[in-house]
């Protein structure tokens, strides 16, 4: 009977906060890219650049019960593109100004890879505002120092939560949805012959 009353009073609190839009982190875990066998690292120093207005940029898709989230997607996971990089390439540097030759050069950049992500979110309780459906689609593009094209790859997941797991997690659905976009891109890179050449 406690047990009932107290999944009673959290939906009670859940349906009070409906009409609006909550943040979430999609932050995923990134250590569990350390599971993922990708064999001895490139011998090549690489970069990555987001831009400012990117890392700033949030975007907002549905939740449950009328309800909707908000988050940052390239701020969110910057993180798990530097560790997905860093498992593959000797050096990783993070580009403040894609333009910057000099700096490019300096500290011997192979490639600059740049990514776009689009997300949607869904929810199966109308009580709820967390998503229980998280869709992630991830595009991982690489160029070289002259500003060529050379590899460009792209990565969907779909995270799902119920609602006994995501109470202590509001973002795990989500969480769930990169961390196998990363693994998947992870994978894609480490095994693109473009880069061992």
């Amino acid at each position: 009977m406690k047990g009932y009353l107290k999944l009673v009073g959290t939906l009670v609190v859940f349906s009070f906060l409906g009409g609006c839009s909550h943040a979430i982190n999609i932050t995923p875990p990134v250590t569990s890219m350390n599971s993922v066998d990708v064999g001895e690292k490139v011998d090549k120093n690489v970069a990555y650049y987001i831009s400012n207005e990117d890392k700033n940029k949030k975007v907002t898709t549905p939740g449950g019960g009328g309800d909707k989230v908000s988050y940052k997607p390239y701020a969110d996971t910057e993180v798990a593109l530097n560790v997905m990089l860093s498992k593959v390439f000797k050096k990783v540097y993070s580009l403040k100004d894609i333009n910057d030759k000099a700096y490019i050069a300096d500290n011997g950049i192979s490639y600059i890879f740049k990514t776009d992500m689009k997300t949607d979110s869904s929810s199966s309780s109308p009580f709820t505002w967390p998503p229980t459906s998280f869709t992630y689609e991830l595009t991982c593009t690489a160029v070289d120092v002259s500003g060529a094209n050379v590899w460009s790859k792209t990565v969907k997941s779909v995270g799902n939560a119920e609602f006994d797991e995501f109470k202590h997690d509001f973002s795990l659905s989500a969480r769930r949805a990169t961390e196998d976009a990363y693994k998947k891109m992870l994978m894609e890179i480490a095994t693109s012959p473009e880069f061992k050449q």
